[in-house]
């Protein structure tokens, strides 16, 4: 009983919700952390890499499912693609909070585009370190009234 989990180089880099149930001697505390910073790793990496515009290095299952109040790719592939449109417009993402529960991960951001500054939320889902699913929600109007001049 009191025995204690010590990552090692045959344990999983990471967890699944499913997984825990088959390492009974860990806390699931424990188990719910690892799980905890390993999201919020990938979501970083997602983030990463959008802003610097780096399709490669997007942490994409390739089956994901992206939906935006604008778009939706129904692969990796797609929004890789679209990635290269949304760079054209975007000038910098700001992280105000990542908000995780268990796969779960909700982005508060602030992004600044061509339009002015859009707050945006993403819910991004992880599974065994991938993103396998995000959904965006902004208030899309600055982007319809076109870019803004500089002054």
């Amino acid at each position: 009983m009191g025995e204690t989990w010590e990552q090692t180089e045959q344990s999983p880099d990471f967890l699944s919700v499913s997984e825990i149930d088959i390492v009974p001697s860990v806390p699931a505390f424990l188990i719910l952390n690892v799980m905890r910073e390993q999201v919020i790793q990938v979501v970083e990496q997602y983030l990463d890499a959008v802003r610097r515009n780096d399709a490669s290095a997007l942490p994409l299952h390739p089956d994901a499912v992206c939906e935006f109040p604008t778009n939706t790719y129904r692969s990796a592939a797609s929004f890789q693609q679209g990635l290269d449109q949304f760079a054209r417009i975007m000038k910098s993402i700001d992280v105000i909070r990542l908000i995780v529960d268990g796969e779960h991960c909700v982005a508060i951001l602030n992004i600044e585009t061509v339009f002015g500054p859009i707050p945006f939320a993403e819910h991004i889902h992880v599974a065994n370190g991938e993103v396998v699913s995000i959904r965006g929600y902004c208030d899309p109007r600055p982007m319809l009234g076109g870019p803004k001049s500089s002054a």
